[in-house]
């Protein structure tokens, strides 16, 4: 029998016109005006329709090999298997701002934990930076997953990382090698997820779902959990 969901958390920051973003500029600008077209056609006809801007690395987002790596997959070849799975939430809320993510506390977290970090789940590590989403600073003002951390989660088989972090690399590394580790090695990421405090304890279903962009290196998703009605095994 297929688990219960119970609840579908939406894990994406929204898209919008000069949304917080450090990959280039949001625009949605209209093609279409319900007014003008009514105007136009006599009230017969009326829809709006907009055209979009933006780079493929913003807001809630996933990067792929082909980020870091110029045979890596794109976005387009990038098994949906990889995409969905179990979710497993590591808490390092505890790391403050400039703080290195410590493979001590990878472990420490897992261990907190009734699950192994591996192949077999979305390894999401929770920052709580979310909250600053937006602020003046925040991509370079938070915590970050050194290089030893980075190869020791490949060392273990993840598949894909996933974090409310807007960047993994340590911020005066402006040569990103901590992306480098990960894309290089075919693990994918997902940056800029919120809403993981509804997710303590809970037993879920991770979901990232990009556009099929042919020899795209990234792409804005919506992410999302499925919740599953508890049976008794308790929190994973």
């Amino acid at each position: 029998m297929l688990p219960t969901v119970t609840r579908i958390v939406d894990l994406s920051h929204p898209m919008y016109s000069n949304m917080p973003n450090i990959g280039g500029q949001v625009t949605f600008f209209p093609l279409d005006d319900h007014a003008y077209l009514s105007q136009i056609t006599g009230g017969r006809m009326a829809m709006e329709s907009r055209m979009i801007l933006m780079p493929e690395h913003c807001g809630t987002h996933l990067d792929v090999p082909r980020h870091s790596d110029a045979d890596g997959l794109s976005v387009d070849q990038v098994p949906l298997e990889q995409l969905v799975l179990p979710g497993h939430l590591l808490d390092l809320r505890h790391r403050q701002n400039g703080e290195a993510i410590t493979i001590a506390d990878l472990e420490e977290a897992e261990s907190r934990t009734s699950r192994t970090i591996g192949p077999d789940a979305a390894c999401i590590v929770w920052t709580g930076t979310s909250k600053d989403w937006g602020k003046d600073d925040f991509a370079m003002n938070r915590p970050f997953v050194p290089v030893d951390a980075a190869q020791w989660l490949v060392d273990r088989g993840i598949r894909l990382f996933c974090t409310d972090l807007i960047g993994m690399d340590d911020p005066s590394e402006w040569w990103w090698p901590t992306h480098a580790v990960w894309n290089t090695q075919g693990v994918c990421m997902v940056q800029q997820l919120c809403n993981l405090g509804a997710l303590e304890g809970e037993d879920f279903l991770f979901v990232c779902l990009p556009l099929a962009m042919k020899d795209g290196t990234g792409c804005p998703v919506r992410a999302v959990a499925l919740v599953f009605e508890q049976d008794g095994r308790g929190a994973s």
